[in-house]
């Protein structure tokens, strides 16, 4: 019986579903390790409202992990990444969920196949939701990751996990893209050209 040239093939399916399964490990672990931390400073850092563990000045000044580097902070981040859109939550959170619609959409056009590309996906796909939970149950993100980059006189914006997932995701992303783009080249361009030769019958 023909296959219909509609319908994936048998196997087309079976591997849809490993390299999915690739993705989602990927995005378990970033979502686990996201809210874990994040319960851990919701219980430990003091938070109240006005008053975050975030300004040196304040009764709830940073905590140092590394002195002038790196500290533990935690603030309610009710816009997107360092703060932008603030107060926009519901639209923040349909947004997320586009991204990660569309994600699964275009999952073969965006080169699911590929190893990397499923970590990149996972790693992406996992810090939006694990920002999507923050969302949904507190109406805000919560953010404690705080590095000061004393030598240029810059305190990065708070970040977290999700965070990280997201930007080493895209990053990731971005850099396969260019190097399977590079290669598919290099392959058209080491390829003999068509033969010219016309073969003349009898």
């Amino acid at each position: 019986m023909p296959l219909n040239p509609h319908e994936k093939p048998h196997y087309a399916h079976h591997a849809d579903k490993f390299h999915l399964l690739g993705v989602i490990l990927v995005a378990l672990i970033v979502i686990l390790l996201d809210q874990a931390t994040k319960y851990a400073v919701i219980k430990n850092v003091a938070w109240e409202p006005g008053n975050p563990t975030y300004h040196f000045n304040s009764p709830n000044p940073p905590i140092p992990v590394i002195d002038n580097f790196f500290y533990i902070v935690h603030i309610a981040n009710e816009g997107a990444a360092w703060g932008m859109l603030s107060g926009r939550t519901y639209f923040l959170t349909s947004i997320a969920i586009f991204v990660l619609l569309g994600m699964w959409l275009f999952r073969v056009h965006l080169g699911i196949e590929n190893k990397l590309v499923q970590v990149a996906m996972g790693l992406f796909a996992g810090g939006v939701v694990g920002n999507l939970i923050d969302r949904v149950c507190y109406g805000h993100v919560v953010d404690f990751l705080d590095v000061h980059l004393n030598f240029i006189n810059y305190r990065w914006p708070a970040f977290n996990i999700a965070d990280c997932g997201i930007s080493i995701g895209v990053t990731l992303y971005i850099i396969v893209s260019f190097i399977l783009d590079y290669k598919e080249r290099k392959a058209k361009n080491a390829a003999p050209p068509p033969s010219t030769d016309i073969k003349l019958g009898k």
